[in-house]
């Protein structure tokens, strides 16, 4: 996901909608998959390989940032939309905040509106960002990847070389952090599972045996 630029993203991930709507047989958007997570869960691996093995654009946590915060990638992103598409984009947007009772910043608010219209047109893995929260019901698989404290410790220090004192209590204040987020921004806490379609322990299942348990889900909640 690194070894592209936005712009190549975005660019590919225009291809995949073109490609869909070229199809006459298409007759609604391609479905999409929401994934929150734990952190350190192995979350970003699953989605990755999950986007490989359906050919879907992986959208994560910062590549979303940087969209929101680049006003051309964000004009590309919505360019073709017609009126019908994009008056439900801000129709679904403002239900959102009415219903959850957002607090949101022009950042979020704009960042909110990129996972929208990801979803609404479908082909897309929304990695974090409150998707489960954002995106529509009816067309999106949602998806929580978990796993236990010290084995999600155990790759906090592998990845950043550190002690497992240090990995500890970076864990838990990133987990801490990420339980504000969401209470505060969605009202919700983000590890109830009434929120999911799947949740998946990558500490048990491993990471490939939660990708197939995804794939599966997902082909059985929107079948071709």
């Amino acid at each position: 996901m690194a070894s592209y630029s936005i712009g190549e993203l975005v660019e590919q991930q225009g291809r995949r909608w073109q490609k869909a709507h070229a199809e006459k047989t298409q007759k609604a958007p391609k479905p999409c998959i929401a994934v929150s997570r734990l952190p350190f869960s192995g979350a970003t691996e699953l989605a990755q390989k999950l986007g490989i093995r359906l050919d879907y654009g992986l959208f994560g946590q910062e590549i979303v940032d940087q969209i929101a915060a680049e006003e051309g990638v964000s004009k590309s992103l919505v360019a073709g939309l017609d009126e019908h598409v994009e008056s439900a984009i801000e129709r679904h947007i403002l239900d959102g905040f009415r219903r959850r009772s957002f607090t949101e910043s022009d950042y979020l608010r704009d960042a909110s509106r990129i996972v929208s219209t990801l979803g609404i047109r479908g082909h897309t893995i929304v990695l974090g960002r409150g998707g489960a929260c954002i995106l529509p019901e009816d067309n999106t698989l949602r998806v929580l990847v978990v796993a236990p404290e010290q084995w999600r410790c155990d790759r906090l220090a592998k990845i950043h070389k550190l002690s497992a004192d240090e990995a500890a209590e970076r864990l838990k204040r990133d987990d801490v952090g990420r339980a504000e987020f969401w209470k505060h921004h969605f009202g919700v806490d983000q590890t109830n599972p009434l929120l999911y379609d799947v949740v998946v322990n990558t500490g048990t299942l491993t990471i490939d045996g939660g990708v197939d348990l995804v794939a599966a889900a997902f082909q059985r909640r929107f079948p071709t």
